[in-house]
């Protein structure tokens, strides 16, 4: 078959790991905006002038959005997907994802899937000509894959047949995040944070549990992998490191860690999706301190310690336990590795959506 998989501005190396291993079997191409998240894909890449890609100017989306109805519109996107059999988009809303669809109408596509995130019933749809782009998407898209159940009971409750709906998490290439056995006891105790450095990601509630715990426990060292608004106060602490690497060199971040703690908050309009840097951290067999935001109970199922957002009484609790108990950070080390090699392996993650790609003609 011939797919063409679409995420414009937002494409990455993290979730296109699962679409890597379907090339034996499909012509495959990815298809971004000009300037994307990053490109740094292993996949035939097309790339679309989009609004997106204009400079990162204070409101840029909430500005392209109301003139747009959503920024993410692909120039040319029609003529790529010419022919082809698929056209996997993402989310309701985007506007690349109505693109696709009229393309399917015209002819030019037979199938359009969309793989959804959103957890919030009804969210995105404040801005005009939103909700009729939704509910094009849940009349003419083929199949969606809900990354959660709780995306799929979002899609339910907005009114897509549970029919329509299969959930296919996102999974990790274990081959690459795995333990690393090198490591032996130390005397440091290294903790871990991956995220964009905004105040949604907890990252300020983290710095604030740590002063003090720093002073108590002189062998604390925490790494930032990140970028962000926040950069400049997050880099102002001694006992931090501060980094930006390449995807196929975080691994090893992960492998020099003792713990890793995703804080994530919530807003009216935002709740932690899926959390792809726990998939990340368990593969690794990190032992895990996360909020119960969105998707992660989801996600981690049992092998996180979980405390609400915003509760820093309840982070520091969970940090003094694992600092202070190696057999509590073994036995979570041991449930991380289990339940990543049994639901975020990206092998089986690739074979269920072609399965499902399969399943539609």
């Amino acid at each position: 078959m011939k797919i063409s998989i679409i995420r414009g501005a937002f494409i990455n190396p993290y979730e296109m790991q699962n679409y890597y291993p379907l090339e034996r079997y499909h012509d495959i191409v990815a298809v971004s905006s000009k300037r994307p998240l990053n490109s740094d894909i292993d996949l035939p890449l097309v790339k679309l002038l989009s609004p997106t890609d204009m400079p990162n100017i204070p409101f840029k989306y909430p500005i392209l959005n109301r003139l747009f109805v959503d920024a993410h519109y692909l120039l040319g996107l029609e003529n790529v997907l010419k022919g082809c059999d698929i056209a996997h988009v993402a989310e309701t809303y985007y506007h690349y994802t109505i693109q696709a669809i009229m393309a399917k109408k015209k002819g030019l596509v037979k199938k359009v899937v969309s793989t959804v995130w959103e957890v919030i019933p009804h969210n995105n749809e404040g801005i005009l000509g939103r909700s009729s782009y939704k509910q094009l998407a849940y009349k003419h898209i083929d199949h969606f894959l809900a990354v959660t159940e709780k995306a799929k009971d979002a899609l339910i409750t907005e009114g897509v047949g549970e029919d329509k709906i299969s959930v296919v998490p996102v999974g990790v290439d274990l081959s690459v995040f795995k333990p690393n056995p090198a490591i032996n006891d130390k005397h440091q105790i290294d903790i871990l944070f991956v995220g964009r450095l905004v105040k949604e990601k907890g990252i300020l509630d983290l710095l604030q549990v740590l002063s003090p715990l720093n002073k108590h426990y002189q062998n604390l060292h925490l790494t930032v992998i990140g970028s962000g608004p926040l950069l400049s106060e997050v880099s102002s602490y001694p006992y931090i490191t501060v980094t930006n690497t390449p995807y196929s060199q975080i691994h090893k971040y992960y492998q020099q860690a003792d713990i890793f703690v995703l804080p994530s908050q919530f807003t009216p309009t935002w709740q932690e999706q899926f959390g792809m840097v726990l998939v990340e951290a368990m593969a690794t067999g990190l032992p895990i301190i996360a909020t119960n935001s969105g998707a992660i109970p989801e996600v981690v199922g049992d092998s996180a310690l979980l405390y609400q957002p915003g509760d820093t009484v309840g982070l520091k609790e969970h940090l003094v336990k694992l600092i202070t108990n190696r057999t509590l950070r073994n036995n979570l080390s041991n449930k991380s590795l289990n339940r990543a090699r049994s639901n975020y392996n990206h092998l089986d993650i690739s074979h269920k959506i072609n399965l499902i790609y399969k399943s539609l003609f």
